[in-house]
């Protein structure tokens, strides 16, 4: 539980975190859900999104009964009371109500997705406990369900760019080309508001050798398996990237080198623990963090880390 001036604060952060990543609708409400469950005493929070005659959860925070993607009908269920009357739904003991979003005890509390006149869904929490929620939490679920709303309104104006000219196809990061646009957006936020970032490169050791040894198909598993480890190390908020055959990338917004560092040990003990081809690939790191430089001046002080951090475990083995 906060305050609502550090709820209000929080709701600013957030949104000010979302511009800068540039992120989708998805990403967006993937964020949102858990900043409704910190923000509120939730042990649950949804979006529920109306398809149909249905409504679909699409991004589900913290232990749920009902898993992304599960379905169910508006009639009988909160959600869809909320979405049909326009207007919160504050359920002191689900005891006493027969539903279908819910579980048998607990209290709930589900405030709509407004885009323009119609309701589009609604951003839901749960609690275990009867009368978990009040007016001040209510107050909060508007705040954060306007910023999926403005989300929700910038996918369907503006269609983004076609998948193939901003991602790898392989692993489904982003490639070089918007790696690239990342790093020159964030130098030029850190000159312009002080919004500082880490970057992590990383180089993938011996990866040609285990194509020849293993074969490509291999090689190719190794890579998107690093792509997945690299993505579930991080933030929504940061970026993953393969910026060259066995090369990748993260751009981590906010994050300060020794924070950074600590994430790419995390990301190489992964990699190494998995043993990609028998454990021929070997994770090399460099991290560095933005100063006022050209993007080609931090591309080489991270390059020259990278460097670094092979000498020191070859010296090391």
């Amino acid at each position: 539980m906060t305050s609502s001036v550090e709820r209000l604060l929080s709701v600013i952060e957030l949104q000010n975190a979302i511009a800068a990543a540039g992120l989708n609708a998805d990403e967006v409400m993937g964020l949102v859900v858990e900043r409704a469950g910190t923000m509120t005493a939730a042990a649950t929070s949804a979006v529920i999104l109306v398809e149909g005659d249905e409504l679909a959860y699409r991004a589900v925070a913290r232990p749920s009964t009902l898993a992304l993607g599960a379905r169910l009908a508006r009639q009988g269920s909160a959600a869809g009371r909320c979405i049909a009357d326009r207007v919160p739904v504050m359920i002191a003991d689900l005891a006493k109500e027969a539903l279908t979003d819910a579980k048998p005890v607990g209290s709930l509390l589900a405030v709509p997705l407004l885009y323009g006149e119609s309701a589009v869904g609604v951003l839901e929490v749960t609690s275990a406990r009867p009368g978990a929620f009040s007016d001040e939490d209510t107050e909060a679920l508007r705040l954060l369900a306007q910023v999926i709303a403005i989300a929700l309104h910038r996918a369907y104006t503006y269609p983004r760019p076609r998948h193939d000219t901003q991602h790898d196809a392989l692993t489904g990061l982003g490639n070089k080309r918007a790696f690239d646009e990342r790093i020159q957006a964030e130098l030029t936020r850190d000159k312009r508001y002080g919004h500082s970032f880490s970057l992590a490169m990383l180089d993938l050791g011996g990866f040609e050798a285990a194509v020849d040894r293993f074969g490509q198909a291999a090689g190719d598993d190794a890579l998107r398996e690093v792509a997945r480890i690299l993505q579930s190390q991080t933030r929504a908020i940061d970026a993953c990237f393969r910026i060259g055959p066995d090369d990748f990338a993260l751009v981590m917004p906010g994050t300060s080198l020794e924070g950074a560092r600590i994430v790419a040990e995390r990301c190489r003990a992964h990699i190494t623990e998995a043993r990609f081809c028998e454990g021929a690939l070997v994770a090399s790191f460099g991290v560095v963090e933005a100063c006022d430089e050209t993007s080609d001046a931090l591309a080489t002080r991270a390059h020259t880390a990278v460097s670094a951090d092979k000498q020191a475990q070859r010296a090391a083995s």
